[in-house]
Parts: structure tokens; sequence; C-alpha cells
């Protein structure tokens, strides 16, 4: 029987995607009865039909992969060629589009919680217990998606987040199945959490340089912050190479207070919109709802969407952004 699992880059597509190693490989568990033998690949939004490309199977897991206009343009393919697809992720296009999701795969899981929190219910309602570094782990991760005050050894939401910065820069498939494998991994904690031969796979230079860049760009453009009652507006789209979403986290951390980033990816301009509860969320959704977003994406804490052209006029876009507001 051929099982492929297919997860995101970030920490939480790799502690997910682990999660049901450990359960299809050592509880037998799921996504099927008995124990078998999983293939792992990592994609993003973009690369699924290009990682995918030539596979087929038993079973296709999708996790925490954010469902877009070229998902959704691959998923009729991959229904061919798989006999049953599972599809778990709590991105906001997702639980946006569940209904169109539904109608091409088998099983649909989604929730506002990060997706190894809900792979973590899926074992445990089928009688499972995950190992005590995965628990560790799904802590961890659940923590850097969505903050808290939850008990959780802060040093490895660290690593949680180093990883996941790593592997944004890098997309090195080799380092991500070493670590889904190390996560899936049923031997003792005796080397838990900061195994050197984990660490050692990720470069911290690499990671440093980035989060210097974009902390430097980040500290240039507060000044011109748009001050709204609740939120800071950024107007980015003259910086180039650099990730709206990273630069609406680090613009976040300066003003302590929510934030909107308005930014370029190719052609076309985003919004990211970054706090520490659930507000990015419902206010993308107004503006989804309203017409000056034409997609969202992203999670509760931290929303993207892809902004209409009749908002390109940064005025235009202030006067709905002021009246969602009100109605948060």
């Amino acid at each position: 029987m051929k099982i492929l699992v297919v997860g995101d880059w970030d920490a939480d597509g790799i502690v997910s995607s682990a999660e049901v190693v450990y359960a299809q490989e050592f509880l037998g568990i799921y996504p099927v009865k008995g124990r078998n033998r999983v293939c792992l690949k990592p994609a993003s939004p973009r690369t699924l039909s290009e990682a995918l490309a030539g596979e087929g199977g038993d079973v296709l897991v999708v996790l925490d992969i954010p469902f877009t206009r070229t998902v959704s343009e691959c998923l009729p393919d991959l229904r061919k060629r798989f006999k049953k697809i599972i599809y778990v992720d709590h991105h906001l296009s997702t639980i946006v589009h569940v209904d169109r999701i539904e109608r091409v795969v088998d099983e649909v899981l989604v929730g506002k919680s990060p997706t190894a929190l809900l792979v973590a219910h899926v074992i445990r309602s089928l009688g499972g217990r995950l190992s005590p570094r995965l628990e560790a782990f799904v802590s961890a991760t659940a923590y850097a998606e969505k903050g808290g005050k939850a008990r959780v050894d802060k040093r490895l939401v660290e690593l949680v987040v180093k990883i996941s910065k790593y592997l944004s820069i890098t997309r090195d498939a080799n380092v991500w199945e070493k670590l889904v494998r190390w996560l899936a991994s049923p031997l003792s904690m005796a080397a838990m959490p900061f195994s050197q031969s984990i660490v050692s796979l990720i470069k911290e230079d690499e990671v440093v340089r980035e989060s210097e860049r974009i902390k430097q760009l980040a500290t240039e453009l507060a000044p011109s912050a748009i001050r709204l009652p609740s939120l800071r507006v950024v107007d980015a789209r003259k910086v180039r190479d650099a990730k709206v979403s990273a630069l609406a986290s680090q613009l976040y951390r300066i003003f302590r207070m929510p934030v909107l980033v308005i930014g370029r990816r190719g052609d076309g301009l985003l919004v990211a919109i970054r706090s520490k509860d659930d507000m990015p969320y419902r206010l993308a959704m107004e503006l989804y709802k309203r017409g000056a977003l034409k997609d969202v994406g992203g999670h509760q804490s931290l929303a993207i969407g892809l902004l209409s052209d009749e908002y390109s006029d940064l005025n235009k876009l202030l006067v709905v952004v002021r009246e969602c507001l009100r109605k948060l």
C-alpha cells in the first residue's frame, strides 16, 4: 500500500507530517489501519502540482497547505491518481472554500487551530497517544502559531520558529524530511529537546542574515505608518525581495499593536495583517466580504489577502479598512 504525505515547509507542516508518520508506521491507526511505510514530500500551494508530478497511490494526505487557485486546479488530477485524498488545514482560504474541497477529496478536516493540533485530535479520537517528543513539539508549534499563556518550553518554541524560518529561506527538502523522521521517531526523550544532530541541520547564519535584513527594512518603514484607532497601516509596495508576512510580523513587534502591510508579489498586491489574537482573521474576512480582497490566506493571527485592483489606491483602501474596523 502506498501512502504519501505532503506537508507545508513550516513547523506546523513538519510536525503534522510527523504525527501522521507516527500514527501510521508505529501505531498503525491513521490514515489507514495497519502499519505501512509513509512516503514524504514537502510542498507549498504553488509547488504542490510539481511536487506530486508522476505520483499516485492508495492514500494522499495533504497537510497545512492553504487552498489556493493553484491547488484547486491540481486537485482534480490528483483525484484520478490517488484512491483516497485527505485534506487537513487551518488557513483562512481553506476555511472559506471548504465546500469546494469537499467535492473533490474524501476527507476534509478544517479548523482555526494549527494543523498539528487538528491531526493530534484525530489520532486521540482513534485511541492513539502521541510520543512525548511529538506532544512537546505540537504544544510548541501551537504556541508559536497562536501565542497564549500555555506552559511550554520557550527554548523549544524558539527552535520551532528557527526551523520555520530556515526552511522558508532554503526550501531544503532533505532537511525537511530528516526533521519529520526525527520527530516521528518513537525513541526515548533522552536526547530531547535539543538533539545536536537536529540543531546542526539548521544553519544559523542564514536565518540570522535574513532576520536582520527584515528587521532593518521594518525599522525603516515604521516611521511611515498611518495611524488608525486600533491599527497601523504600512505601505511597503516599494520594497523588493521581502515577504510581506515577514515584514508584518516584524512591524508588529515594533508597534506592539495590530498592523496591516501592503506589499508586492509579482504583478499583484498583497495585504498582510498581524496581531496576537484573531483580529487579523476577522478583519480579513470583512475586507473579503466587501470585495477589497480577492482571496484570503494565512490564519487567525496572520492573515494574508490578494488586494483587489479597485482598492489599490491607498486612500480608498483606508476608507474600507476604517469601516471594517468599526464592525469588529
